[in-house]
């Protein structure tokens, strides 16, 4: 068995690079590369969770990147745009499905929803395009040996069919990763949610003083990046910020305000404790869920 896993991966990898020396692109060695029946007809080798073709691509992204060497693939127009000029280049929306039934028909489920896609994102409004991409991936679904390829066509056609839950806003992290979290990584998560376009002209400092874990950080804002040093503080700091790292628990779980830290005195701030508010004015947060199948966009 152990071996078996062993040659899986390693033919895997290896035929993979084989056919990049020979100039195909990642979706060309998914649609060629197969395993030796001695492997093939081994059944833990079977797809049933990853797949040949899924795991090939990733080979190739290792090696290659996102970028196949096409130039026309160098800067693709985004979904949307591309979506309505292919859809018209075909003659319109209506024509695009009327073919695309009769694909349907004939069991051309891949290029059906692929088709399709193209039109919800130029339109997502499009009843016909919406039921019949649902159609399709549902079928792909059926299909499907892999479980996780089998859940994503489900999931999609779901999706098209009934949209997602609206308003729904997820916790930006949970309890037990917010008390368990280095302040570094602490500090990584913040700057991943601020929103760079709110930040722009912004200049704040912040000194951070953890006398439990005898830590301090100065963390700051600038040119819509959020960055920290580690081991010191900043004589420009705008506020002084000293508290022990379970109060920094609290705050971030909205289990306490600002107001009442400081009221309660297990915070202190030293300095304009107004731009510390104002950092976290400019933190996102994010939704619990949102569409895959159609454009969004972010806040």
């Amino acid at each position: 068995y152990l071996a078996k896993q062993r040659d899986v991966y390693k033919y895997l990898h290896d035929q993979t690079v084989r056919l990049i020396n020979y100039g195909l692109k990642a979706t060309e060695i998914a649609e060629q590369l197969t395993m030796p029946q001695s492997l093939e007809n081994e059944w833990p080798v079977r797809g049933y969770y990853g797949t040949l073709s899924h795991n090939a691509k990733s080979v190739y992204q290792r090696y290659i990147g996102w970028y196949d060497a096409n130039p026309a693939h160098l800067n693709p127009l985004p979904p949307s745009e591309r979506g309505a000029k292919l859809i018209a280049y075909m003659g319109g929306e209506a024509a695009a499905i009327a073919k695309a039934r009769e694909d349907f028909a004939g069991g051309e489920y891949r290029w059906v929803a692929e088709i399709m896609s193209e039109i919800i994102f130029a339109n997502p409004a499009n009843p016909e395009a919406r039921h019949l991409a649902a159609d399709a991936l549902e079928q792909l679904g059926y299909q499907a040996e892999s479980a996780t390829w089998r859940n994503a066509y489900l999931q999609g056609a779901y999706e098209l069919r009934n949209g997602i839950p609206q308003n729904l806003m997820r916790a930006p992290i949970s309890a037990d990763v917010v008390r368990t979290l280095t302040i570094p990584l602490f500090f990584d998560y913040l700057a991943v949610r601020l929103n760079g376009l709110k930040a722009e002209g912004k200049h704040i400092v912040i000194n951070w003083v953890f006398p439990d874990l005898a830590e301090r950080y100065v963390l700051n804002l600038e040119n819509c990046a959020l960055t920290y040093l580690a081991g010191r503080t900043a004589d420009n700091a705008h506020v002084t910020v000293t508290l022990a790292r379970p109060v920094l628990s609290q705050l971030v779980l909205q289990q306490t305000t600002l107001t009442d830290a400081i009221h309660e005195d297990t915070i202190a701030l030293d300095g304009d404790g107004g731009k510390l508010s104002e950092l976290f004015e400019l933190i996102d947060e994010f939704r619990f869920m949102f569409p895959i199948l159609e454009p969004r966009q972010a806040s």
